[in-house]
């Protein structure tokens, strides 16, 4: 999915390029010397679209933080309610429980999550759900990677973090989860 949008970045940034050297070319080629004023107008306009375009995605992805730390907090707040329910001295949730949960958050994923967490919720809860019992994917494991990609998706770098690690924070015998 992502290789498909380079792809299709790299092959607009081509046109354009093109574009924009063919009338550079044409003006050469047709007035015999450059005409500077046109090239730098240009110049400078080509440089205001770039930076609106810039502003935009920025402006966009500051809107929609708040929506998403909600929603990655009722998500995360949901594991962790699963997960450590009975070391807190709570009842485990009920089959019925988890479902509604997975009901629940599903939406909000599917409208605000990135396309990295919410591929990886959807192999979580595929393998949750069917219980697919594939030996390459740990859903522990496959549930750190969630927490990262949920953390990069905020703007985090993960530099010095992996999901062993995160997972590390509430998980206690981590070093003897099979991969």
């Amino acid at each position: 999915m992502k290789s498909d949008t380079s792809w299709q970045s790299i092959g607009i940034g081509i046109i354009a390029i093109s574009v924009f050297g063919s009338i550079i070319w044409a003006l050469f080629h047709e007035i015999g010397q450059a005409p500077w004023q046109f090239i730098t107008i240009l110049i400078a306009l080509l440089g205001a679209l770039i930076t609106f375009a810039s502003n935009l995605q920025i402006q966009i992805r500051n809107e929609q933080k708040p929506k998403k730390t909600e929603i990655y907090d009722k998500v995360i707040n949901f594991f962790f309610d699963s997960i450590l329910a009975t070391k807190l001295g709570r009842e485990p949730k009920s089959q019925e429980e988890l479902v509604q949960g997975f009901a629940d958050m599903t939406p909000d994923l599917i409208l605000w999550a990135s396309d990295d967490v919410l591929n990886l919720y959807i192999q979580f809860r595929q393998m949750a759900t069917n219980n697919i019992n594939d030996s390459s994917r740990n859903p522990i494991l496959l549930f750190g990677q969630i927490l990262l990609a949920m953390r990069k998706d905020l703007g985090h770098q993960n530099k010095q973090i992996n999901e062993l690690s995160i997972l590390g924070t509430f998980v206690n015998d981590i070093e003897n989860l099979p991969r």
